[in-house]
C-alpha cells in the first residue's frame, strides 16, 4: 500500500513507458494491468508516449512516468524522495505543479523529502522539519515561516540579517532599531534576525543611515547590500525597485517590525 518515486526515477531502460507503469500491477490480469497503466499515463498526460522508451523522454517526462508507475497500484501513501532535484529550474517549477495537480486529483497522501524550502512550501499542507535526525517543528507552511521555533528553522526558510544583542525589560536595542522581545524569552543575550524583505530603502536622511556597497539585479527583485554603522556585515535588502540606490550612495533604511524575529542566544 506504499508507492515510491525515486530521486533518479529508476525506470527500466529496456521496458516501454507502458511496461514500466505495469510493473507494479502484477496482481492484476494482463488486460486489467494494461487498462490501469494507460489510465495512470493519461493522468500525467503521457498516454501518447506509452510505447516509447525512457531514454526517448525528457527529464520531466521521465519523472511523470515514475509518478504514474508509483500511483498505478493506487497506494494509500506515496513517498517521493527529492523527485525534482535532477531537473533544471524552469522545468522543475512546471513538473512540481503538474505533480501537485495529479496528487490532489488522486486524493493521495504524499510524503515528499526535499532540501528546498520553496519546494516544501509550494507542495505541502504540512511541513515536518528534521535536523540531525530529530523532528524540530511540524506545522503548516505559513506557521513555520512566520513563527519558527528556533533560529535554525528561520534560517532554513529565509536568508536573514542577524545581530547579537541583549534583551532588557522586554526590549532589545540593535543598530537597526529597538524591537519588542517575544514572551518566554528572558533578559540576556539574544539574536535578532531581520528578513531582507522587511528592510526598505529610503532617501538619505530618512531612517537609519547607511551606504550602498553592492547592488545586484535579480530579475523580479534587486538585491542591495548596505553598510550600517555598528554592524560588521552589510544589511541585505530585497526590494522590487532599488531606485536611487546606486553603489556608493548614502541611503536610509526602515525596518518592518513584523519581519523581525528574536531568539535566545542559546537557541542559535
Amino acid at each position: 500500500g506504499v508507492g515510491l518515486v525515486f530521486q533518479d526515477y529508476a525506470l527500466f531502460p529496456h521496458l516501454t513507458n507502458l511496461q514500466n507503469v505495469m510493473f507494479g500491477l502484477s496482481d492484476l490480469t494482463k488486460a486489467e494491468a494494461l487498462k490501469e497503466a494507460r489510465l495512470a499515463l493519461a493522468r500525467v498526460d503521457l498516454e501518447p508516449l506509452a510505447n516509447a522508451y525512457p531514454h526517448e523522454l525528457s527529464g520531466g517526462q521521465q519523472q511523470r512516468v515514475a509518478l504514474a508507475r508509483a500511483m498505478a497500484p493506487r497506494p494509500g501513501i506515496l513517498l517521493l524522495d527529492e523527485p525534482f532535484s535532477g531537473l533544471d529550474r524552469r522545468l522543475r517549477d512546471q513538473v512540481r505543479a503538474d505533480t501537485l495537480a495529479v496528487l490532489r486529483d488522486a486524493r493521495a497522501t504524499a510524503i515528499v523529502v526535499t532540501h528546498d524550502p520553496e519546494e516544501a512550501m509550494r507542495l505541502s499542507d504540512r511541513i515536518a522539519l528534521i535536523r540531525r535526525g530529530q523532528l524540530v517543528q511540524v506545522g503548516a507552511p505559513d506557521e513555520l515561516f512566520m513563527r519558527p521555533r528556533d533560529l535554525g528553522v528561520a534560517r532554513f526558510f529565509c536568508e536573514l540579517n542577524e545581530m547579537e544583542s541583549t534583551a532588557r525589560a522586554g526590549r532589545v536595542e540593535t543598530a537597526l532599531g529597538a524591537f519588542p522581545v517575544p514572551a518566554g524569552i528572558s533578559d540576556g543575550p539574544v539574536v535578532v534576525a531581520v528578513r531582507p524583505k522587511g528592510v526598505s530603502l529610503t532617501p538619505s536622511g530618512c531612517g537609519i543611515a547607511g551606504r550602498v556597497v553592492e547592488r545586484r539585479f535579480l530579475g523580479e527583485i534587486d538585491l542591495v547590500e548596505v553598510k550600517v554603522a555598528g554592524l560588521e556585515r552589510p544589511v541585505v535588502v530585497r526590494t522590487p525597485d532599488a531606485g536611487h540606490a546606486a553603489k556608493g550612495r548614502e541611503v536610509g533604511l526602515q525596518v518592518d517590525p513584523a519581519e523581525v524575529l528574536v531568539f535566545a542566544a542559546t537557541g542559535a
